[in-house]
């Protein structure tokens, strides 16, 4: 079953984004909503405690007032003082109503009615008693009974405001430890999300630079698999239509090369071998001249065969379907056959040589690492001067077998080192020089080396000239080349 995948890398993003800002979002309404209704609680209440407070300060001082007037009532006996103490009257129950109206504590609520029945019994006395009465002297004292009651209130009332910042404070804690909890659990939530929707984003774009690198490095083998968004799978497709049209152009040109080389192979080899007849006067005698003519002719004839010799070799290693034939072999033994070969070209030059060889014991194809050699030591005599330095060394490294081969002549310089193992490709040095060459040697080499599971590169010689390091594993693996 195909899982359902977004169109476009554009919509993934934004369906990530969603994903990703959503609990984020609704973590943020929550807490602004919290927030909003802890201070709402707290205004309320601060509101409700300061009216209480009001209240209870202003029922405390009409109850002094009622007995001030009271007291006067009962030693003057003025009806107009009488008066005095039922607006008072009227004041201490509006007073009382409003009380009664605020949230108070069970204890506040029933010393209210306690106040309010003490006030009434005291007011049905004086409204119904003369001033001079025991009763009514009797009454107005229970208006210290009054006050003291009034004051607890205010002592309870206090209280209660501390008990209601209390709470408002445990209140705000318990907000505060939802919204640290909440943060704990959707940031980091949050943050494996957006990884793991930027892993979904780079990893179709990461496949994409593989299959692209596979490609510039001529490596057909492998599909351009995509696996992400369906545009990006739909460039994988187009990458991997590439692939399939480089791989027949490769295919056409290694049948090219193939087909070109032995045909000129075939007529070169009878010009070579008549000029050797001619050189040696087979067919007659000659002059010095038509010798000359000769030696020229096979010279070159000779020269020509191993630039196709080096096509056909280019076109084995790139063809990525020949198979290394393995078996025991000393290196050093290889190396010294590959400068016997060479000696006539040495001396011919007058070049220096300095060899430097350990003995190497090692499983690899005797033919590919003689060609690889071959290339390398090719390639020193060629760029060396007259009389110059040529080192060849082989040496054991961390398990590996070193060969390094140095020269005298001009060096690779550094913009060129990452270019000189590529196919026909000729530095600046071959360019301005009388040196001429397929450039494929070193090509050939790199194939030969990789397919041993090994490398070779442009080393630091220490001296002017340059050198050339290949390193081997002494243990090879059958595969095929490259």
């Amino acid at each position: 079953m195909r899982i359902v995948r977004p169109k476009s890398i554009r919509r993934l993003i934004l369906v990530g984004f969603a994903l990703v800002a959503v609990p984020l979002v609704a973590a943020l309404l929550f807490a602004t909503f919290s927030v909003d209704r802890l201070v709402a609680q707290g205004q309320h209440a601060l509101f409700e405690m300061v009216r209480a407070t009001q209240s209870n300060q202003l029922l405390a001082e009409t109850i002094t007032d009622m007995e001030r007037s009271a007291r006067q009532y009962l030693v003057v006996g003025e009806p107009a003082l009488l008066g005095v103490y039922r607006e008072k009257h009227g004041q201490f129950k509006d007073i009382v109503r409003r009380l009664s109206q605020i949230n108070l504590s069970p204890l506040q609520r029933e010393r209210l009615v306690r106040l309010q029945q003490t006030e009434q019994e005291i007011s049905g006395v004086l409204e119904t008693v003369g001033h001079d009465a025991p009763e009514a002297a009797a009454a107005v004292e229970r208006f210290a009974e009054l006050a003291k009651v009034a004051q607890k209130m205010l002592i309870d009332n206090r209280r209660l405001v501390e008990r209601e910042v209390e709470r408002l404070d445990a209140a705000g804690i318990r907000v505060q430890r939802i919204m640290l909890a909440l943060a704990l659990a959707l940031v980091p939530a949050a943050l494996v999300m957006a990884g793991f929707f930027a892993w979904l984003v780079a990893r179709p774009i990461r496949q994409l630079d593989q299959a692209i690198r596979r490609l510039g490095d001529g490596d057909f083998s492998r599909p351009a698999f995509i696996l992400g968004p369906r545009d990006l799978e739909q460039l994988g497709e187009r990458l991997d239509w590439m692939r399939t049209r480089l791989l027949e152009v490769e295919q056409e040109k290694a049948r090219f090369l193939r087909h070109i080389s032995h045909e000129l192979k075939t007529p070169l080899t009878a010009v070579r071998e008549c000029a050797e007849l001619l050189g040696e006067e087979v067919v007659g005698s000659l002059n010095s001249q038509q010798r000359e003519i000769a030696a020229i002719l096979r010279d070159n004839s000779l020269q020509l065969q191993k630039l196709i010799e080096d096509l056909l070799d280019f076109n084995l290693a790139s063809s990525r379907m020949s198979s290394l034939q393995t078996g025991r072999l000393a290196l050093h033994e290889l190396i010294e056959s590959v400068l016997a070969d060479h000696r006539v070209a040495i001396l011919a030059r007058q070049l220096v040589p300095e060899v430097a060889l350990q003995p190497v014991m090692m499983e690899a194809d005797a033919d590919k690492l003689r060609t690889l050699v071959d290339n390398l030591l090719s390639n020193a005599i060629k760029f060396s001067p007259d009389g110059g330095r040529l080192g060849v060394s082989l040496d054991l490294e961390d398990g590996q077998a070193v060969i390094r081969v140095e020269d005298a002549g001009p060096g690779i310089p550094e913009s060129e080192r990452a270019r000189v193992f590529d196919a026909f490709y000729q530095g600046q040095s071959a360019a301005n020089s009388h040196v001429r060459g397929t450039g494929l040697g070193l090509s050939i080499a790199r194939e030969y080396a990789q397919a041993h599971g090994g490398t070779i590169e442009v080393a630091s010689p220490g001296r002017a000239g340059a050198c050339l390091q290949v390193r081997l594993p002494l243990q090879t693996e059958r595969r095929n080349v490259a």
